[in-house]
């Protein structure tokens, strides 16, 4: 746990990315140790879960890539207890209401800042006596309500799913109290003098479900259609589409406001379709009539291709290389606007629109083949960011193009287009093929610390970049690195391409350090991060294989701070 104490009877998962199977448990034992064995060569997700805990999650940005594992990995999971919210939920003469669901809704995070993307309230029912109890929390600010439906409709209805909810302690969305959680804390006399009044009703259906069945086929084949509150971004509903109920939806005990609805489906052949997202209005009446036509999802078909220098000795799993590589996409929310120049290299151009609401459908992420081969598939309209996930730490990226790669595997990657600095726009339903990403042998890495004068802390939020130092290599934006110091400045960075470097310390916003994004999507930060290394002097010239330890830099840089050397 947060304390560093064996959460005995928690139980680890290690999931299979590309793999239908079910996850793999273990139990963990009385020293906080666990062992997942009989795993397959792969890439892998690892969690862990025990009643009322949540995972720590550490900030390090908005864009930080998932942690993903490999059979022999080391893996440390930290899980800290949740906060509890309880109360009671009465009529207006003192009576309990029994049975009612009560919704916790997460509006600003433990350091108050508003929940990015799309949240969903964690829901309890009220016992006999009208006393809700929701545990296991993460830290935060939250509003509770009782009253409408589940999230997750079980085809029976309740007494109070038509009814709009009430909010503690007994008003709407716009006057609701608002309460503060820590992990390990019990808010408690959460009460709701509940209100009763009846909600509205949003209604339509989804069309395209049967467009892609066989002749013949007896398949059970259905749509999930989603309500989002546009003002929180909160999911309040889902809802089914299918041939049980002619393909219809309905929403009850909406409250006035505006919301968006989509709609989704995935098919046998790991293809997926889903409607464009549509906002509504519900004042004062119900919306009825509303039409969600489902049509394919775009996707991105490649190739990874391996440069093999077997006169190095860094490079470990070689023989298992492509199976341990994994190809991500995921939607940039806030692309940059590009020059005229930038926007004629685009593969698939297209006009950028306003992201949805809800987040489903922006990322996917494959396993290459046996050849190389690999296709992310059921992404939405929008520019998409293309990272790799590679096999060991002696591998880095060459590049990434659209085509092949140029006969000389050192050479530069071909400057028709330019994916890692601009990413690739897909069009709704567009199928990009030919994306080559290359992997090679030999990458260098190091740690180091960020030394402060005597009597100095460091900034919070410090991040060490390392650029590269040759004028030709300023356009290359897999050269560019970042990580985040830790509280003693100490810092580590892997898979680096062997090369020419200059290395600076750099503190972001700390008012606002989530808005800060990584180094290779923000070409004015690139700019000034490399006019900042270029007159600190801190240089680095890295081998092919090197590994470098104790590499200090100062912070802030003394002006006449020498070269230091490794």
């Amino acid at each position: 746990d947060s304390s560093g104490q064996a959460l005995t009877g928690a139980i680890a998962y290690a999931t299979a990315i590309g793999s239908r199977t079910p996850p793999r448990g273990a139990v963990v034992d009385t020293e906080g140790a666990f062992k997942l064995d009989g795993l397959d060569t792969g890439v892998y997700s690892i969690w862990a879960g025990a009643p009322g805990f949540i995972t720590e999650s550490p900030f390090v940005g908005p864009d930080a890539p998932r942690r993903y594992f490999r059979p022999g990995d080391s893996v440390t999971i930290s899980l800290v207890k949740g906060g509890v919210i309880t109360g009671t939920v009465t009529t207006a003469t003192g009576q309990p209401v029994v049975a009612v669901v009560v919704h916790a809704m997460r509006v600003r995070d433990g350091d108050g800042q508003p929940v990015e993307g799309v949240s969903q309230p964690r829901e309890r029912q009220t016992d006999d006596r009208g006393i809700y109890r929701i545990y296991g929390l993460p830290a935060g600010t939250y509003v509770i309500s009782a009253g409408g439906p589940s999230m997750y409709f079980s085809g029976i209805s309740g007494p109070f799913d038509n009814d709009v909810a009430t909010y503690a302690p007994s008003s709407t969305r716009d006057t609701a109290v608002e309460i503060g959680v820590r992990g390990g804390e019990e808010a408690i006399g959460v009460n709701i003098q509940y209100r009763g009044e009846p909600g509205h009703a949003i209604s339509g259906a989804v069309t395209g479900i049967l467009q892609n069945q066989g002749a013949g086929s007896t398949a059970f084949f259905g749509s999930s259609v989603n309500l989002t509150e546009v003002q929180s971004h909160t999911t309040l509903m889902y809802a089914s589409a299918s041939s049980y109920n002619g393909y219809s939806f309905e929403f009850y005990g909406v409250p006035d406001g505006e919301y968006q609805l989509d709609a989704q489906r995935s098919v046998p052949n790991g293809e997926a379709t889903a409607a464009e997202p549509r906002r509504i209005k519900v004042k004062g009446a119900d919306v009825t009539g509303i039409a969600l036509a489902l049509v394919p999802l775009s996707s991105i078909g490649g190739q990874v291709i391996v440069e093999s220098h077997p006169e190095l000795n860094c490079a470990k799993r070689r023989p298992t290389a492509l199976r341990e590589t994994l190809i991500t996409a995921r939607r940039d929310p806030k692309p940059e606007t590009k020059s005229a120049e930038n926007q004629k290299e685009k593969i698939g151009a297209s006009t950028e629109t306003k992201p949805p609401i809800n987040l489903s459908n922006t990322s996917a992420e494959a396993l290459p083949g046996e050849k190389g081969e690999f296709t992310l598939r059921g992404l939405r309209s929008g520019s998409y960011r293309v990272e790799t996930y590679l096999p060991g730490s002696g591998w880095f990226v060459r590049s990434i193009m659209i085509g092949s790669p140029p006969p000389n595997a050192t050479a530069t990657k071909r400057a028709d287009s330019n994916i890692p600095r601009d990413g690739i726009i897909l069009k709704s339903g567009e199928r990009v093929s030919g994306l080559t990403v290359m992997i090679a042998e030999g990458a260098a890495s190091f740690r180091g610390r960020v030394m402060v004068a005597e009597g100095q802390s460091l900034p919070p939020n410090l991040r060490v970049y390392l650029v590269p130092a040759e004028k030709e290599g300023v356009a290359d934006v897999l050269r560019f690195f970042e990580t985040r110091a830790d509280t003693d400045g100490s810092f580590a960075l892997g898979n680096i391409a062997p090369g020419h470097y200059w290395m600076v310390g750099r503190a972001v916003n700390e008012a606002e350090p989530a808005t800060v994004k990584p180094i290779r999507q923000d070409s004015a930060l690139r700019s000034q991060v490399v006019k900042e290394a270029e007159k600190t002097r801190y240089e680095i010239q890295l081998q092919p294989c090197q590994r470098i330890v104790d590499y200090e830099i100062r912070y802030p840089p003394a002006a006449t701070d020498a070269k230091p050397k490794p």
